[in-house]
Protein backbone atom coordinates (compact mmCIF):
# COMPACT_ATOMS: atom_id res chain seq x y z
CA UNK A 1 0.00 0.00 0.00
CA UNK A 2 1.43 3.51 -0.58
CA UNK A 3 1.08 5.69 1.79
CA UNK A 4 -0.43 9.08 1.65
CA UNK A 5 2.29 12.04 0.80
CA UNK A 6 2.79 15.56 0.48
CA UNK A 7 2.92 16.89 -3.13
CA UNK A 8 3.76 19.94 -4.67
CA UNK A 9 3.12 20.80 -8.58
CA UNK A 10 5.55 23.88 -9.36
CA UNK A 11 3.80 25.94 -12.43
CA UNK A 12 -0.18 26.40 -13.38
CA UNK A 13 -0.54 26.50 -17.12
CA UNK A 14 -1.57 24.11 -19.42
CA UNK A 15 -0.35 20.71 -17.44
CA UNK A 16 -0.33 21.81 -13.67
CA UNK A 17 -3.73 22.00 -12.65
CA UNK A 18 -4.48 18.62 -14.20
CA UNK A 19 -1.82 17.09 -12.47
CA UNK A 20 -2.20 18.27 -9.43
CA UNK A 21 -5.90 17.21 -9.52
CA UNK A 22 -5.15 13.67 -9.95
CA UNK A 23 -2.75 13.48 -6.90
CA UNK A 24 -5.24 15.17 -4.39
CA UNK A 25 -8.18 12.65 -6.37
CA UNK A 26 -5.71 9.99 -5.06
CA UNK A 27 -5.86 11.27 -1.87
CA UNK A 28 -2.40 13.00 -1.11
CA UNK A 29 -2.14 16.43 0.36
CA UNK A 30 -1.71 18.25 -2.80
CA UNK A 31 -0.33 22.00 -3.20
CA UNK A 32 -0.10 23.74 -6.81
CA UNK A 33 2.35 26.95 -7.13
CA UNK A 34 1.76 29.79 -9.31
CA UNK A 35 4.01 33.08 -9.07
CA UNK A 36 0.78 35.44 -9.70
CA UNK A 37 -1.30 35.78 -7.09
CA UNK A 38 -3.89 37.16 -9.11
CA UNK A 39 -4.38 34.20 -10.89
CA UNK A 40 -4.38 31.33 -8.17
CA UNK A 41 -8.77 31.58 -8.24
CA UNK A 42 -8.29 30.96 -11.59
CA UNK A 43 -6.03 27.91 -11.29
CA UNK A 44 -8.84 26.53 -8.50
CA UNK A 45 -11.87 27.09 -10.98
CA UNK A 46 -9.55 25.10 -13.66
CA UNK A 47 -9.81 21.98 -11.39
CA UNK A 48 -13.46 22.79 -10.70
CA UNK A 49 -14.12 22.53 -14.16
CA UNK A 50 -12.34 19.35 -14.63
CA UNK A 51 -14.01 17.73 -12.24
CA UNK A 52 -17.01 18.40 -12.73
CA UNK A 53 -16.76 17.26 -16.12
CA UNK A 54 -15.79 13.82 -14.87
CA UNK A 55 -19.08 14.04 -12.17
CA UNK A 56 -21.06 14.75 -15.69
CA UNK A 57 -19.56 11.55 -16.96
CA UNK A 58 -20.07 9.52 -14.46
CA UNK A 59 -16.45 9.09 -13.41
CA UNK A 60 -16.69 10.94 -9.95
CA UNK A 61 -19.35 11.21 -7.18
CA UNK A 62 -19.62 15.09 -6.13
CA UNK A 63 -18.25 13.90 -2.69
CA UNK A 64 -15.17 12.49 -4.46
CA UNK A 65 -14.82 16.12 -6.55
CA UNK A 66 -15.12 18.10 -3.29
CA UNK A 67 -13.04 15.87 -1.43
CA UNK A 68 -10.44 16.32 -3.95
CA UNK A 69 -10.83 19.95 -3.70
CA UNK A 70 -10.30 20.28 -0.28
CA UNK A 71 -6.71 18.36 -0.65
CA UNK A 72 -5.46 20.91 -3.05
CA UNK A 73 -4.28 24.07 -2.11
CA UNK A 74 -3.30 26.90 -4.40
CA UNK A 75 -0.43 29.13 -3.26
CA UNK A 76 2.49 31.06 -4.12
CA UNK A 77 4.77 30.72 -1.10
CA UNK A 78 7.17 28.03 -2.75
CA UNK A 79 9.32 27.97 0.08
CA UNK A 80 6.94 26.66 2.80
CA UNK A 81 5.27 24.24 0.37
CA UNK A 82 8.75 22.60 -0.62
CA UNK A 83 10.03 22.11 2.82
CA UNK A 84 7.31 19.48 3.58
CA UNK A 85 7.25 17.79 0.70
CA UNK A 86 7.67 14.47 0.14
CA UNK A 87 7.34 14.49 -4.49
CA UNK A 88 7.65 18.20 -6.26
CA UNK A 89 6.54 18.11 -9.72
CA UNK A 90 7.95 20.64 -11.74
CA UNK A 91 5.09 21.79 -14.62
CA UNK A 92 6.60 25.08 -15.65
CA UNK A 93 7.57 25.89 -19.32
CA UNK A 94 9.78 24.53 -21.64
CA UNK A 95 12.45 27.05 -20.65
CA UNK A 96 16.32 25.22 -20.02
CA UNK A 97 17.51 27.63 -18.07
CA UNK A 98 14.37 28.30 -16.13
CA UNK A 99 13.84 24.38 -15.47
CA UNK A 100 17.69 24.52 -14.32
CA UNK A 101 17.21 27.51 -11.84
CA UNK A 102 14.11 26.02 -10.40
CA UNK A 103 15.33 22.48 -9.48
CA UNK A 104 18.27 24.52 -8.24
CA UNK A 105 16.01 26.51 -5.97
CA UNK A 106 13.88 23.09 -5.02
CA UNK A 107 17.59 21.50 -3.92
CA UNK A 108 18.07 24.24 -1.48
CA UNK A 109 14.66 24.43 -0.08
CA UNK A 110 13.59 20.82 0.00
CA UNK A 111 14.54 18.17 2.57
CA UNK A 112 17.14 15.57 1.19
CA UNK A 113 14.79 12.98 0.62
CA UNK A 114 12.46 14.58 -1.43
CA UNK A 115 12.21 13.36 -5.03
CA UNK A 116 12.43 16.49 -7.75
CA UNK A 117 10.33 15.14 -10.89
CA UNK A 118 10.00 17.20 -14.22
CA UNK A 119 7.29 16.96 -16.88
CA UNK A 120 9.52 18.10 -19.46
CA UNK A 121 8.20 16.26 -22.86
CA UNK A 122 11.63 16.46 -24.58
CA UNK A 123 14.92 17.84 -22.62
CA UNK A 124 17.87 15.50 -20.78
CA UNK A 125 16.38 14.78 -17.29
CA UNK A 126 20.34 14.49 -16.74
CA UNK A 127 21.08 18.06 -17.53
CA UNK A 128 18.21 19.30 -15.43
CA UNK A 129 19.35 17.43 -12.90
CA UNK A 130 23.58 18.46 -13.00
CA UNK A 131 22.43 22.07 -10.90
CA UNK A 132 21.67 19.61 -8.07
CA UNK A 133 23.31 17.84 -5.02
CA UNK A 134 20.74 15.15 -5.67
CA UNK A 135 20.84 14.06 -9.10
CA UNK A 136 19.93 10.35 -8.11
CA UNK A 137 17.00 11.65 -6.42
CA UNK A 138 15.62 13.72 -9.84
CA UNK A 139 13.65 11.71 -12.13
CA UNK A 140 11.01 12.84 -15.40
CA UNK A 141 7.90 12.51 -15.06
CA UNK A 142 6.15 13.00 -18.71
CA UNK A 143 2.55 13.48 -18.41
CA UNK A 144 -0.01 13.29 -21.29
CA UNK A 145 -2.23 16.22 -22.26
CA UNK A 146 -4.83 16.80 -20.56
CA UNK A 147 -3.18 14.97 -17.71
CA UNK A 148 -6.78 14.29 -15.57
CA UNK A 149 -7.92 12.45 -18.94
CA UNK A 150 -4.56 10.52 -20.23
CA UNK A 151 -3.57 7.41 -18.59
CA UNK A 152 -0.17 7.03 -19.39
CA UNK A 153 3.34 8.47 -17.54
CA UNK A 154 6.79 8.35 -18.73
CA UNK A 155 9.16 7.68 -16.16
CA UNK A 156 12.85 9.26 -17.61
CA UNK A 157 15.78 7.54 -15.79
CA UNK A 158 18.68 10.28 -15.81
CA UNK A 159 22.14 8.92 -16.18
CA UNK A 160 22.59 9.31 -11.90
CA UNK A 161 18.84 8.67 -11.13
CA UNK A 162 19.16 5.47 -8.54
CA UNK A 163 16.90 2.62 -9.66
CA UNK A 164 15.21 3.16 -5.83
CA UNK A 165 13.68 6.84 -7.35
CA UNK A 166 12.43 5.11 -10.34
CA UNK A 167 10.75 2.50 -8.32
CA UNK A 168 9.26 5.04 -6.02
CA UNK A 169 8.25 7.35 -8.72
CA UNK A 170 6.44 3.83 -10.76
CA UNK A 171 4.89 2.71 -7.57
CA UNK A 172 3.76 6.42 -6.85
CA UNK A 173 2.08 7.44 -10.57
CA UNK A 174 0.44 3.30 -10.57
CA UNK A 175 -0.94 4.12 -7.35
CA UNK A 176 -2.23 7.65 -8.75
CA UNK A 177 -4.22 5.29 -11.38
CA UNK A 178 -1.95 5.62 -14.25
CA UNK A 179 -0.37 3.71 -15.98
CA UNK A 180 3.71 4.14 -15.93
CA UNK A 181 6.32 3.23 -18.53
CA UNK A 182 9.56 3.78 -18.00
CA UNK A 183 12.47 5.16 -20.52
CA UNK A 184 16.23 6.24 -20.37
CA UNK A 185 16.78 9.72 -20.90
CA UNK A 186 16.51 10.55 -24.94
CA UNK A 187 15.32 13.67 -26.85
CA UNK A 188 11.97 12.98 -26.91
CA UNK A 189 11.51 9.73 -24.45
CA UNK A 190 8.84 7.52 -26.16
CA UNK A 191 5.78 9.06 -26.92
CA UNK A 192 6.83 12.18 -28.41
CA UNK A 193 9.56 10.88 -30.60
CA UNK A 194 7.53 7.87 -31.60
CA UNK A 195 4.78 10.91 -32.56
CA UNK A 196 7.25 13.01 -34.56
CA UNK A 197 7.60 10.41 -36.67
CA UNK A 198 4.47 10.28 -38.18
CA UNK A 199 3.46 14.20 -37.39
CA UNK A 200 6.54 15.06 -39.85
CA UNK A 201 6.09 12.52 -42.30
CA UNK A 202 2.63 13.78 -42.30
CA UNK A 203 3.66 16.86 -42.99
CA UNK A 204 6.44 16.05 -45.59
CA UNK A 205 3.43 14.55 -47.69
CA UNK A 206 1.54 17.63 -47.43
CA UNK A 207 4.28 19.35 -48.62
CA UNK A 208 5.10 16.91 -51.86
CA UNK A 209 1.27 17.64 -52.65
CA UNK A 210 0.52 13.76 -52.00
CA UNK A 211 -2.75 14.31 -50.64
CA UNK A 212 -4.80 16.86 -49.10
CA UNK A 213 -4.56 17.26 -45.40
CA UNK A 214 -8.18 16.06 -44.65
CA UNK A 215 -7.13 12.89 -46.67
CA UNK A 216 -3.98 12.31 -44.80
CA UNK A 217 -5.68 12.54 -41.27
CA UNK A 218 -8.35 10.63 -42.43
CA UNK A 219 -5.59 7.82 -43.46
CA UNK A 220 -4.24 7.50 -40.26
CA UNK A 221 -7.42 7.69 -38.40
CA UNK A 222 -9.27 4.97 -40.25
CA UNK A 223 -6.01 2.27 -40.01
CA UNK A 224 -3.61 3.19 -37.43
CA UNK A 225 -5.45 5.02 -35.16
CA UNK A 226 -8.51 2.31 -35.23
CA UNK A 227 -5.69 -0.56 -34.34
CA UNK A 228 -2.96 1.61 -32.18
CA UNK A 229 -5.46 1.18 -28.71
CA UNK A 230 -4.79 -2.43 -28.99
CA UNK A 231 -1.81 -3.04 -30.98
CA UNK A 232 1.61 -1.24 -30.15
CA UNK A 233 3.74 -0.94 -33.31
CA UNK A 234 6.10 -3.73 -32.43
CA UNK A 235 3.22 -5.99 -31.97
CA UNK A 236 1.88 -4.56 -35.39
CA UNK A 237 4.85 -5.96 -37.21
CA UNK A 238 4.58 -9.25 -35.39
CA UNK A 239 0.96 -9.64 -36.33
CA UNK A 240 2.57 -8.74 -39.85
CA UNK A 241 5.70 -10.61 -40.47
CA UNK A 242 8.93 -9.50 -39.80
CA UNK A 243 9.98 -10.82 -43.44
CA UNK A 244 6.74 -8.50 -44.97
CA UNK A 245 7.79 -5.08 -42.99
CA UNK A 246 11.52 -5.70 -43.75
CA UNK A 247 10.55 -5.79 -47.73
CA UNK A 248 8.09 -3.18 -47.68
CA UNK A 249 10.56 -0.68 -45.79
CA UNK A 250 13.17 -1.55 -47.88
CA UNK A 251 11.47 -0.41 -51.12
CA UNK A 252 10.80 3.08 -49.16
CA UNK A 253 14.32 2.87 -48.20
CA UNK A 254 15.89 2.33 -51.78
CA UNK A 255 12.94 4.99 -53.02
CA UNK A 256 12.33 7.72 -50.58
CA UNK A 257 15.70 7.91 -49.08
CA UNK A 258 17.72 8.08 -45.68
CA UNK A 259 14.67 8.64 -43.48
CA UNK A 260 13.81 5.61 -43.95
CA UNK A 261 17.09 4.08 -43.16
CA UNK A 262 16.17 0.20 -42.06
CA UNK A 263 17.28 -0.52 -38.29
CA UNK A 264 19.59 -3.06 -37.94
CA UNK A 265 17.48 -5.29 -35.21
CA UNK A 266 14.75 -5.48 -38.07
CA UNK A 267 17.48 -6.68 -40.19
CA UNK A 268 18.85 -9.23 -37.91
CA UNK A 269 15.06 -10.59 -36.94
CA UNK A 270 14.48 -11.62 -40.41
CA UNK A 271 17.92 -13.14 -40.92
CA UNK A 272 17.59 -14.96 -37.41
CA UNK A 273 13.81 -16.47 -38.48
CA UNK A 274 11.83 -14.88 -36.03
CA UNK A 275 9.30 -13.20 -37.68
CA UNK A 276 6.86 -12.80 -35.08
CA UNK A 277 3.28 -15.26 -35.03
CA UNK A 278 4.50 -17.01 -37.93
CA UNK A 279 7.33 -18.70 -36.27
CA UNK A 280 6.69 -17.86 -32.71
CA UNK A 281 9.28 -15.07 -31.82
CA UNK A 282 9.44 -11.87 -33.18
CA UNK A 283 10.12 -8.81 -30.61
CA UNK A 284 7.66 -11.18 -28.52
CA UNK A 285 7.46 -14.71 -27.98
CA UNK A 286 4.58 -16.80 -28.17
CA UNK A 287 2.52 -19.20 -27.46
CA UNK A 288 -0.43 -20.84 -29.75
CA UNK A 289 -2.65 -19.80 -27.39
CA UNK A 290 -1.23 -16.24 -26.80
CA UNK A 291 -1.36 -15.79 -30.43
CA UNK A 292 -5.25 -16.73 -30.78
CA UNK A 293 -5.90 -14.66 -28.13
CA UNK A 294 -4.06 -11.67 -29.36
CA UNK A 295 -6.14 -11.86 -32.84
CA UNK A 296 -9.24 -12.48 -31.03
CA UNK A 297 -8.64 -9.32 -29.11
CA UNK A 298 -7.86 -7.01 -32.03
CA UNK A 299 -10.57 -8.40 -33.90
CA UNK A 300 -13.20 -7.68 -31.30
CA UNK A 301 -12.15 -4.26 -31.07
CA UNK A 302 -11.98 -3.35 -34.49
CA UNK A 303 -15.27 -5.19 -34.70
CA UNK A 304 -16.85 -2.25 -32.17
CA UNK A 305 -14.73 0.44 -33.61
CA UNK A 306 -16.63 -0.14 -36.95
CA UNK A 307 -19.69 -0.24 -34.91
CA UNK A 308 -19.52 2.79 -33.52
CA UNK A 309 -18.22 3.80 -37.31
CA UNK A 310 -22.05 2.73 -38.27
CA UNK A 311 -23.68 4.33 -36.23
CA UNK A 312 -21.71 7.52 -36.40
CA UNK A 313 -22.59 7.47 -40.27
CA UNK A 314 -26.58 6.58 -40.15
CA UNK A 315 -26.86 9.42 -37.15
CA UNK A 316 -25.48 12.22 -39.65
CA UNK A 317 -27.57 10.74 -42.81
Amino acid sequence: MITKKKVVVVGAGIMGPGIAQVCAQAGHETSIIRRRPELLQQTVEAIKSNLQMLINNGLISSQEASETLRRIKAETDLAEAAREADFIIEAIPEDMAAKKALFKELDQLCSSQTILASNTSSFSITEIASVTTRPDRVVGTHWWNPPHLMPLVEIIKGRQTSDETVKITKDFVAALGKIPVVCKDSPGFLGVRLQAALVLEAIRMLEEGLATAEDIDMAVKLTLGLRLPILGPLEIVDLGGMDTFLYAYSYLYNTLGERFKLPQLLKHKVESNELGIKTGKGFYTYTNEQIEAIVRRRDQWLIEQLKKLQSQRKAFQ
